[in-house]
């Protein structure tokens, strides 16, 4: 994918530079807490960033990770996964830096993917999993519309799901 613009951010692939920021941020407690994950190490970030310099989203059935920049400090600060399972659904996530929590970063990067998704690459629907207790999350997920379809007591996570 050709990198974007939004008024404050750039959406871009991920860049072996990006390893050590992403475990930094990752890392933090309170962005593992909502994650699958309770620590993210710098060998695991260069990992996956070299599985998606050899892997760039095309839209085409597979998972992928993009950097969103700063644009004001050229810095990283958080990723946006994307999970094609055919070419009408995908599945998304985001991290942040929970520096940058509530200051509209995710909305404004959600705005620019989803229209994306839908204009360019042609999407139908688009998925996201939420722990139960990430209130920041649900409340931007249903911002735009997505609606609730499942959730699990085991797992505690809802499921949401947006028709575009």
């Amino acid at each position: 994918m050709e990198a974007v613009e939004t008024q404050r951010l750039l959406i871009r692939e991920l860049q072996l530079d990006d390893a050590k920021r992403m475990s930094e941020y990752r890392n933090k407690k309170e962005v593992a807490f909502y994650q699958s994950w309770w620590r993210y190490p710098y060998k695991k970030a260069v990992k996956r960033i070299e599985y998606c310099l050899e892997h760039p989203f095309n839209g085409d059935i597979g998972s992928y990770q993009l950097a969103i920049i700063l644009k004001e400090t050229n810095e990283m600060i958080g990723d946006f996964y994307l999970d094609v399972m055919d070419s009408s659904c995908v599945t998304i996530g985001y991290t942040f830096d929970s520096l940058y929590w509530d200051h509209g970063y995710a909305t404004e990067t959600l705005k620019k993917i989803l229209k994306i998704l839908k204009d360019e690459y042609h999407f139908q629907f688009v998925f996201a999993h939420v722990y139960d207790d990430n209130y920041r999350s649900i409340r931007l997920l249903k911002r735009f519309d997505f609606k609730q379809y499942d959730s699990s007591r085991i797992l505690g996570d809802i499921s949401f799901k947006l028709e575009l």
